[in-house]
């Protein structure tokens, strides 16, 4: 074998060596990213009216738009992320503006409550038909409609999602997170939004 084929054979051998070293370097970071994601809080989910989630005015009913764009993207959003980051619960929390909630009837919180918790179990439930007496009561509706759509989509034997939550932060809580002024008569399209969480059962034992 003259010099110059020796020389090509160990280039070629030495090129070789380092697409393993390199393939083998991607294996164990692409394994280390995903073992990180398991203990890091995945990306908020926030479905804003300023982005066209909306509601209609003291309703928690999903219009056709709100519908369309959950099986469009959000739902994608949330498979993809459970996956990643090993999340098996979502937490759908309903928030409002600030402006002043009047209503005709007042019901008490017992029945609101009771009337509730029955359009959490009865499929044949209109959300609308119980009355709310306050912003943190339509946070709370608005967040059980949410709920009632998600539920039969991601609740299955595939799906890495066990549990779907329904919460309520009403007017108290702005878009950055920081305690919101309540009487906000001009309204703000960022408040009036639903956030959608994802979480690990296993934190909160």
């Amino acid at each position: 074998m003259s010099k110059r084929q020796s020389n090509a054979t160990m280039q070629s051998e030495i090129f070789i060596v380092l697409m393993i070293v390199m393939v083998l370097l991607f294996i164990i970071t692409s394994f280390y990213i995903s073992k990180l994601k398991e203990h890091q809080q995945p990306p908020l989910i926030v479905l804003d009216e300023a982005h066209g989630y909306s509601f209609s005015s003291s309703s928690a009913l999903l219009n056709e738009k709100f519908i369309a764009e959950l099986k469009k993207s959000v739902v994608k959003k949330i498979q993809k992320f459970s996956k990643e980051y090993k999340c098996d619960t979502v937490e759908v929390y309903g928030y409002t503006d600030g402006q002043p909630f009047s209503v005709n009837t007042i019901k008490t919180t017992q029945s609101f409550d009771n009337d509730l918790h029955r359009c959490l179990v009865d499929k044949d439930c209109n959300i609308d038909d119980i009355q709310a007496s306050s912003n943190l009561e339509l946070g709370m509706k608005r967040a059980v409609s949410v709920v009632d759509f998600l539920k039969p989509i991601l609740l299955n034997k595939q799906s890495y999602i066990k549990t779907i939550r329904p919460y309520s932060g009403g007017a108290f809580i702005d878009a950055e997170g920081k305690i919101a002024k309540i009487d906000d008569r001009a309204g703000d399209k960022y408040r009036r939004r639903i956030e959608l969480r994802l979480s690990r059962s296993r934190d909160l034992r």
